[in-house]
């Protein structure tokens, strides 16, 4: 057990969106998602200051057994589309599923197909795919949308993301691919790119994200809650032709120039 991993029990109206919020700027071990909508988090060190205001976060001790069970046993795949699919290695292809299989153990990195803003890239991605020579993934995360470009088979696949733990993880996944830490100024311009991130981590990362896509295949933007899309569609170059909202977060994808 590490010497740093703390617990955490966040509750309150913002709980759900204090975790997302820890998923990209934390590194989280572990979470217990309780009936009453509050979380129990492990963290690899202590807790940011939280910008949600409705949180409460009250700290628990930490005990040996905490990770005695595996979260392998009620693992399963997960149905992206009807001709998508992510499921872990240690989780069996349904019966009769024909499609795009995404093999991706669940680590520490984010994005392993169960968010929702994962899930919406995920869909837009698969929906305007056109077999770009070349793609980069922008807070990459587990790797998960990289992995996409590599199965459907783009031979040029980059991303980057300012997290050490979730390069490691998909350098581990994709080690053809070239994946860098830090943002998208790491990284050679693409035919084809895709960004799930934060609305205000879009929003600041836009320019470079413009300038790295050669706008010869889609531009996909995913991490956008309801109330946040209509800020960064202003910002846009185009308008998106593609549009997908998985729970609260919606991608969008913009049309190549030809």
């Amino acid at each position: 057990m590490s010497p740093d991993l703390r617990a955490f029990e966040l509750g309150g109206g913002d709980a759900a969106e204090a975790l997302d919020w820890l998923h990209v700027h934390a590194q989280v071990l572990g979470v217990l998602e309780h009936d009453d909508g509050s979380f129990r988090v492990w963290l690899d060190g202590p807790l940011p200051a939280l910008p949600q205001p409705r949180v409460s976060v009250r700290e628990l001790a930490v005990r040996p057994g905490d990770f005695a069970v595996t979260g392998r046993e009620h693992d399963a795949a997960i149905p992206i589309a009807a001709d998508l699919l992510v499921r872990p290695p240690w989780v069996e292809r349904p019966p009769g599923f024909v499609g795009v299989e995404l093999l991706l153990p669940r680590g520490n990195a984010f994005g392993s197909g169960e968010h929702g803003s994962t899930q919406a890239a995920l869909r837009c991605l698969h929906r305007v795919w056109d077999r770009p020579a070349s793609f980069a993934d922008v807070g990459t995360g587990s790797g998960i949308l990289a992995l996409y470009a590599s199965v459907r088979g783009c031979g040029d696949v980059q991303a980057c993301d300012v997290d050490a733990h979730a390069v490691a993880a998909a350098r581990e996944l994709l080690p053809q691919a070239r994946i860098e830490l830090g943002g998208p100024e790491r990284l050679a311009p693409a035919d084809f790119v895709v960004a799930n991130l934060t609305a205000d981590e879009l929003h600041a990362a836009l320019p470079a994200l413009l300038a790295l896509w050669r706008r010869r295949s889609p531009l996909v933007l995913s991490g956008m809650r309801a109330h946040e899309v209509d800020g960064v569609l202003a910002r846009l170059p185009a308008a998106p032709d593609g549009r997908e909202t998985v729970g609260d977060y919606t991608a969008v994808a913009l049309p190549p120039v030809r």
